[in-house]
């Protein structure tokens, strides 16, 4: 009799969740993990900005055939930070970094896997959204604390910042209502600071000193240079103060990433408190009638910031040979961001180019002839949602931490760490709402700043302020 009981309960057939935990050997089920040796690795590279260097970065991870998973390139004057994720071992990640560090125009190139650090990430998703669901959407997104961007008769778009898992969570609560579209940046990461340290509170006494320099010497400036000569001396005058031209210390360091100089001239990381005003605000500067205005950007000047959404096939190589038509081209990318859409076979590419309406069809039309290429258009001229996000690390004793909070809180910023003289903020918004806070974090000293690049979704609602500022007669728009 127990012969035949163990008979029948293995002729039992199998439910899917059964079959598919004997399919992967895993007795938990759910999706096969990495092979042995391989992980995620994050790797940070901090570099000069040059017309086609996301291309040379790229071509790195292609010709060795690694997939990136994620990027996040964004520019603050002449310099950027790319947080790369690829799926390697940690043998052949430091031969990618090996390589890496041979191009030029890299300052420095880390691998932050094993390390603390803030990682945030920035999603913008479009949702099938009928009046009976809207409720359920906007408390689901109030327990996700994302936000509604914008609403149209059947969709609602949203926008979520997070760690990876929580965008990943939020995405797949949004399947059942039905996801039309989704545009992330990459994830971007900075190394959380060890509460006290005294190499870090010794850049600090050098940043201070910079500056005071640099206010010594201001005025000095024979020509319009823009504040690179004022820079050049006060740098030469901290280093003859703190005698760093001897062994070791012969490197201004003030900063973990926009360390300065070379002894010999000046070159693109002399400048240790970075510029905000890259962007919009700095086209338009050369148009401003008074130095006291903030200039507004003309939408009908001849070059203009184009934003570009891509989706490809998520295969090895194919960021490399689409930045690779930008670069043959000799266009500067201002920021790039990549990431899954809403499967994880799909990749949309979001990329800010600046030229003329017909430079970008042109360059439009090459870029559909890359293999593996779903579409590519420019919404510049449709109503669309854009957003980027930031981390900043900035310089603040504790005597200052209750104004940074204020001002933080003015600008809807989240405070992500804190050490004893630093503190690492997260921003999201549109572009000028970033740059004006880091205009207004200069005063602090900033240590490092990671941007993400801006992602942007078409508007379903069918309307913006750009809209309105172009057309002769709202009446005649339709709803």
């Amino acid at each position: 009799a127990g012969r035949d009981m163990d008979t029948e309960s293995m002729s039992v057939p199998l439910d899917n969740s059964e079959k598919s935990a004997k399919t992967n050997n895993d007795v938990y089920g759910g999706p096969a993990r990495l092979k042995e040796g391989l992980r995620r690795q994050t790797i940070l590279i901090y570099v000069a900005d040059e017309t086609g260097m996301i291309n040379r970065v790229a071509g790195v991870f292609a010709r060795r055939g690694y997939n990136i998973e994620s990027l996040a390139v964004g520019l603050n004057i002449d310099k950027a930070i790319f947080t790369v994720v690829v799926i390697a071992t940690n043998s052949d990640t430091e031969k990618l970094i090996k390589q890496i560090n041979k191009l030029a125009k890299v300052r420095k190139v880390e691998n932050v896997t094993d390390k603390q650090c803030v990682e945030r990430g920035l999603m913008l998703i479009k949702v099938n959204a009928s009046p009976a669901d809207r409720t359920e959407l906007i408390e689901m997104s109030r327990i996700f604390r994302a936000s509604v961007v914008d609403v149209a008769a059947t969709t609602l778009t949203m926008a979520i910042t997070g760690d990876p898992g929580r965008n990943r969570a939020f995405q797949d609560v949004c399947t059942k209502f039905g996801i039309v579209q989704v545009a992330r940046t990459g994830k971007l990461a900075l190394k959380r600071e060890p509460v006290f340290s005294e190499s870090r509170r010794r850049r600090v006494k050098l940043m201070d000193a910079m500056k005071n320099a640099k206010a010594a010497v201001a005025g000095l400036d024979p020509g319009n240079s823009n504040g690179a000569y004022e820079s050049a001396v006060a740098s030469r005058i901290v280093r003859a103060v703190a005698s760093m031209n001897e062994g070791s210390e012969g490197m201004l360091n003030i900063g973990d990433v926009y360390t300065s100089m070379s002894d010999d001239g000046v070159g693109v990381w002399d400048i240790p408190v970075l510029n905000a005003s890259f962007g919009e605000a700095a086209e338009g500067a050369a148009g401003a009638s008074n130095g006291d205005d903030i200039p507004k950007m003309d939408p009908n000047a001849k070059f203009t910031p184009h934003t570009i959404s891509i989706l490809v096939d998520n295969k090895p190589g194919v960021l490399d040979v689409i930045t690779g038509v930008f670069a043959r081209r000799g266009y500067n990318i201002q920021s790039l961001g990549v990431g899954p859409e809403r499967t994880f076979d799909i990749s949309r590419i979001s990329t800010v180019v600046p030229g003329t309406y017909q430079d970008i069809q042109g360059l439009l039309k090459q870029i559909l002839k890359v293999p593996y290429v779903i579409s590519a258009d420019d919404i510049t001229k449709v109503p669309y949602v854009e957003r980027e996000l930031m981390l900043i690390k900035v310089v603040c004793p504790r005597t200052l931490r209750g104004e940074l909070v204020d001002l933080c809180n003015i600008f809807r910023c989240k405070v992500a760490d804190v050490s004893e003289d630093t503190v690492t903020i997260e921003v999201s918004g549109k572009v000028r709402k970033i740059v004006a806070i880091q205009s207004l974090l200069e005063p602090y000293g900033i240590l490092e700043v990671a941007r993400s690049g801006r992602v942007a979704l078409p508007r379903d609602s069918g309307v913006d302020s750009n809209l309105l500022a172009s057309i002769e007669d709202e009446a005649e728009l339709d709803f």
